[in-house]
């Protein structure tokens, strides 16, 4: 099957968006792949506690996506769902109840919205740069709904460069401490894609994330649609319209060489003749970078999050600088 990037200008009113849902779902062929599926999942970025412009996924997006599938049919089942906060950070129930995206069991029917880490997992092996992983997914994207859905923002990460669709699926690992295998991201992310059958992509680009990320930075407004039948073209696409090289970016170079154009041709583009394009600069801040070393380090990751002097490591630390979750 070939690959369809679809980028435009993000409809303003209820109505237009409406028809560039239905638009863009019959053009990817999703329309006759949700007819035939039991249940789809719907993965938003939920990074903070909170709704915070380029940061984290409007749950107003997600409901207009819900709504164009109810529109083809009542009956296929439509999770939407995240991982608690990463190191315990936040409280992942509260976040979804706060940003409202709760509402949508009443709204519509045949709609459940989960916290992946209270529900059963399993543990798959992956494969690391030197030898198999155990990581932990739950059983809902194994072996339950028949394809996933990516809704990301586009943003800067201080880490990965950027977050989009690819990045995005790191918060369905349930286990909180999840960040013992940053390490190993750029290896897994294609892998997770896969084995949690990650088959779409929506980018609620209505605002964006400039300078640092995925937290602290500058919001910018967009306006920004994107959808694709492929999350490794979907991020090389829009890293590209972001003014970044996406061959530079290691999880999407991962994902696109694992996918059927591992060279990043035989991807249709279909870009709206009126898209604003802007280009993103990634500004990482003085204490970005021990934590961007730690991120790419086994050995010193185990130090700042999980050894008996992390707690101190991070006292020291936000002596000088403000927490990004408060």
């Amino acid at each position: 099957m070939s690959a369809l990037v679809i980028v435009e200008r993000l409809a303003g009113d209820e109505s237009s968006m409406e028809r560039q849902f239905d638009s863009a779902l019959e053009r990817l062929n999703f329309v006759s792949e949700f007819q035939k599926a039991r249940a789809v999942f719907i993965k938003p970025n939920l990074t903070y506690p909170s709704f915070k412009k380029g940061v984290t996924t409007q749950a107003a997006f997600v409901g207009h996506l819900i709504s164009s599938f109810r529109r083809i049919n009542k009956t296929t089942k439509v999770f939407v769902g995240e991982g608690e906060g990463g190191y315990n950070s936040f409280s992942m129930a509260e976040t979804l109840h706060s940003m409202r995206f709760h509402e949508f069991a009443s709204q519509w029917p045949n709609v459940e919205v989960v916290n992946l880490s209270c529900i059963p997992s399993r543990i798959v092996n992956l494969r690391g740069s030197d030898k198999d992983l155990e990581i932990r997914l739950p059983l809902l994207l194994l072996e339950e709904v028949d394809f996933s859905i990516s809704c990301p923002v586009p943003k800067v990460h201080c880490m990965t460069t950027l977050s989009l669709s690819l990045k995005n699926l790191w918060g369905c690992l349930p286990d909180t401490m999840r960040l013992r295998n940053h390490y190993e991201l750029d290896r897994l992310i294609s892998q997770l894609c896969e084995k949690m059958r990650f088959r779409f992509a929506f980018l609620d680009g209505r605002f964006g994330l400039d300078g640092n990320g995925p937290i602290i930075g500058t919001p910018v407004d967009l306006d920004w649609f994107a959808a694709s039948n492929s999350l490794a073209a979907h991020d090389m696409v829009l890293s590209e319209m972001m003014g970044m090289d996406w061959k530079r970016i290691g999880h999407i170079r991962e994902a696109v060489a694992a996918g059927p154009f591992p060279d990043g041709s035989g991807v249709k583009v279909v870009v709206d003749a009126l898209w604003p394009k802007r280009t993103f600069r990634l500004r990482r801040r003085f204490w970005d970078y021990p934590a961007w070393i730690a991120f790419r380090s086994k050995r010193l990751t185990y130090l700042f999050y999980l050894s008996r002097l992390s707690g101190l490591l991070h006292w020291f630390m936000y002596l000088f600088r403000k927490r990004p979750i408060p």
